[in-house]
């Protein structure tokens, strides 16, 4: 009698949540939820989950002048059911001061000489999803190692939901030359007492960047070969198989007018050294392609001068 009393409870208890279910269809059909107007969140969010307003690291090209797209989603669902005017602006200079307060940050505001909203308003249209609010970048050369902030709000829309979460939006930009970005790395060894093979090699075992390290300077990272900061980040082949020239982080300094490469050298602490290669007058970035082509002659004391050829191949930006 007892085992049937408990068949009985846990039957009844099992309609209870079968009918739960049913009266909450609402809330599980994404069918049923409703769209909010929001900037959009982008893969380089940045910001702690904790943080109240988010925070994207944005990448710009350091020149005089520029543009960045900042993104406002009609989110969730469905499309705009019309077409939606939002309005942007400057949000309130206490969002970037929360921000700091919160996250333990020293973000600077972007200085309104800097930039300007050639627009106020953007246009949702109906059926669409997203709509691009251009900003208009002045001098962003000088954004480097700044800790520049650009801080928007959306201010109004003439229809639906604003998000109560990404209705600010913290732009962090990060000045980049043209050298930035990730690459396919071909290269060849010249004849060497290092045990390095000597012909063409495409580096198949991970991509490498180039990462600023000043407006005209790039410096080279294989995060094959360990963390993004490493000691050995050039590829070789040694016997066939994968290895890295050890102690050797190739920097590559460029002319920002003819875009030559015009040096080379070493970017961390030890015996190598690397200068230009003056048998080859074209190493270059080419700024139709994007990819660059750098010939350089790298120096160890006890070593014969070995000359490396490298061609790297622009695969997207980093």
């Amino acid at each position: 009698m007892k085992l049937y009393r408990n068949i009985l409870v846990l039957g009844t208890v099992a309609i209870g949540f079968v009918g739960c279910l049913k009266d909450n269809t609402a809330v599980l059909n994404p069918d049923n939820t409703t769209n909010v107007i929001e900037f959009a969140n982008t893969a380089n969010l940045t910001s702690p989950t904790t943080s109240k307003y988010p925070l994207l690291s944005v990448n710009v090209l350091m020149q005089a002048n520029g543009t960045l797209n900042a993104v406002v989603n009609y989110t969730g669902a469905f499309t705009a059911p019309e077409d939606i005017t939002v309005t942007v602006g400057d949000a309130d200079p206490a969002v970037l001061a929360a921000y700091n307060t919160q996250n333990k940050t020293t973000y600077l505001a972007l200085p309104t000489a800097n930039y300007t909203l050639p627009q106020k308003t953007v246009v949702i249209p109906k059926g669409g999803r997203r709509v691009v609010f251009p900003i208009n970048l002045i001098n962003s050369d000088q954004v480097y190692g700044k800790n520049y902030v650009l801080a928007l709000a959306i201010k109004s829309a003439s229809s639906g939901i604003i998000s109560g979460n990404f209705n600010n939006m913290l732009y962090l930009l990060s000045g980049i030359n043209k050298l930035d970005g990730i690459y396919e790395l071909h290269f060849k060894f010249g004849t060497n007492d290092r045990g390095y093979d000597i012909f063409p090699v495409s580096w198949y075992y991970s991509d490498v960047q180039l990462v600023t390290a000043s407006g005209v300077a790039s410096t080279m990272r294989n995060l094959n070969a360990g963390t993004s900061i490493t000691t050995a980040v050039h590829a070789a082949v040694t016997a066939g198989l994968p290895s890295n020239i050890p102690a050797f982080i190739p920097l590559l300094t460029y002319d920002p007018v003819t875009f030559k490469i015009t040096a080379v050298a070493n970017n961390t602490v030890g015996t190598k050294t690397a200068i230009l290669n003056p048998a080859v007058t074209d190493s270059r970035f080419d700024p139709a392609t994007g990819n660059v082509y750098a010939s350089f002659i790298l120096k160890e004391a006890g070593k014969a001068d070995m000359i490396i050829y490298d061609t790297l191949f622009l695969k997207s930006p980093r």
